[in-house]
């Protein structure tokens, strides 16, 4: 079987080599860029970020400590497989979180909706021009465009908590599959935010999250037969 590649990551920037390597490869696992199992190893990407294996060793343990890498004993890192059962236990806890940081944040009201609006109408381009990386990178920025504005850097942390961990599953439909719908739901959540309607964003959201949630779940099924 092909080893899948590592994501496509930049050489490091004017910071600090371990917040640039955590930062990259946290935004990597919480995007699903890695496949599910997938393994890897320090030296792998080290040549990647051109850097020495201490950062990336301190940038992996915090995202081991995080549940969104594995570290077998004597085995290079692995990234969590996707299953239903993971499924099952993260989604009630991101309708949970998700939902009520849009709740709290439909009260910034228009200021908030073009700025979701900017980012939503950059997804259709990158979906058009088959750009998975710019694609994923976006929808995640609306999202936490969104669930900053709740004002709640708490929850914040632990809904990028939950999405490291999602990762994997997400990997599992990286097709213009989740393209196809989250557009209308993110606009949706615009429209609600528009008018100060917090239950109807908050509903939005979470219709948003369930769809792509199906789509995992037949993903996860037809590999499974």
């Amino acid at each position: 079987m092909t080893t899948p590649p590592i994501p496509a990551f930049e050489a490091r920037r004017p910071v600090s080599d371990l917040d640039y390597v955590y930062g990259a490869l946290k935004q990597s696992c919480m995007n699903g860029e890695f496949t599910p199992g997938q393994k890897v190893t320090l030296p792998q990407l080290a040549e990647a970020f051109g850097t020495s294996q201490m950062p990336i060793r301190e940038a992996t343990n915090r995202l081991i400590a995080a549940k969104a890498m594995e570290a077998p004993p004597r085995r290079s890192l692995r990234i969590p497989e996707a299953t239903l059962e993971r499924l099952n236990e993260l989604l009630p806890l991101r309708l949970l979180l998700e939902g009520e940081a849009t709740r709290l944040a439909a009260a910034q009201g228009a200021a908030l909706a073009e700025a979701l609006t900017k980012i939503n109408e950059e997804m259709p381009r990158h979906a058009a021009a088959e750009d998975l990386k710019a694609y994923l990178n976006a929808n995640q920025r609306f999202h936490f465009t969104l669930y900053g504005a709740a004002g709640n850097a708490d929850l914040l942390d632990m809904i990028e908590l939950l999405w490291m961990r999602y990762g994997p599953l997400m990997s599992t439909v990286r097709s213009g599959v989740l393209s196809r719908t989250g557009a209308n739901h993110h606009q949706a959540v615009i429209d609600a935010i528009r008018v100060g309607d917090a239950e109807a964003a908050k509903d939005a959201i979470s219709a948003d999250l369930t769809d792509a949630a199906a789509h995992i779940r037949d993903a996860l099924g037809a590999a499974a037969k």
